[in-house]
């Protein structure tokens, strides 16, 4: 049986495609009309409620409300641009405990989004680590987060061939679909150490359906037991300090 956290991150997910959903109804009736499916995710939210979750769950780790932000103050600096919007920032005591990205994509054009969503997952982590490391994050190391949302669609889970190149790519990319490029990206994102926590689901775009969470790694529990493994951690920092 899941527990209560597992229903409400299965219902966030859910509740994505309805927000989608609504989204290009809203437009459609009043004749603004977003090419594809852009007119789905330019009202944004559609992730709204699973950041209210994650926020839930750094309170419930000890953190107070106040230290957590979602809509406003998610600027932080960076290095090769002066700021980034997260989707979620922790900042408690003039630490930054946590900055968490949500991205999701929806076809019809994986492939390029594809490449698209990978620069933007490594170039933010790096950007935000490089700053640490030039003294504009303070003194204490930054923990990122990273959830992912795929839509299951034929498109995204068949096999696409890898495009030739005059060098020999990566094995691990032969014959995959881009859900399983996706989990590769996770999965190296954080055995690299670009993120702290990965977390990777996907869902067809029928709001009643099942969530799939492909790999234990990637899985909503996992995040939790990273944002608890951080929170243990800060606790630990400040009892050193005194």
């Amino acid at each position: 049986m899941n527990s209560p956290l597992e229903e409400r991150f299965t219902a966030a997910i859910r509740s994505s495609w309805t927000v989608r959903n609504s989204q290009a109804a809203k437009q459609l009736s009043s004749g603004m009309i977003d090419a594809g499916t852009r007119g789905t995710v330019t009202g944004g939210g559609h992730l709204d409620d699973l950041a209210v979750l994650l926020e839930e769950i750094f309170i419930e780790s000890g953190f107070p409300p106040q230290a957590i932000r979602r809509s406003n103050g998610v600027e932080l600096p960076g290095f090769y641009r002066p700021t980034k919007k997260w989707d979620l920032v922790v900042i408690d005591d003039g630490i930054l405990v946590a900055a968490i990205e949500l991205k999701s994509q929806v076809g019809p054009s994986f492939g390029n989004n594809f490449n698209n969503r990978t620069e933007e997952a490594i170039g933010n982590a790096i950007d935000l680590r490089r700053a640490y490391e030039a003294g504009s994050l303070g003194t204490v190391p930054p923990w990122l987060g990273y959830v992912f949302l795929l839509e299951e669609a034929p498109r995204s889970t068949v096999p696409v061939r890898v495009a030739a190149t005059p060098f020999q790519t990566d094995g691990a990319f032969s014959n995959t679909s881009y859900k399983e490029r996706y989990q590769i990206l996770c999965r190296r994102i954080l055995s690299d150490g670009l993120y702290d926590a990965a977390c990777f689901v996907t869902s067809t775009k029928d709001p009643a359906s099942p969530i799939h969470q492909p790999d234990p790694a990637l899985s909503f529990n996992a995040l939790r037991s990273a944002i608890a493994a951080r929170a243990a951690y800060i606790r630990e920092l400040r009892e050193r300090q005194g």
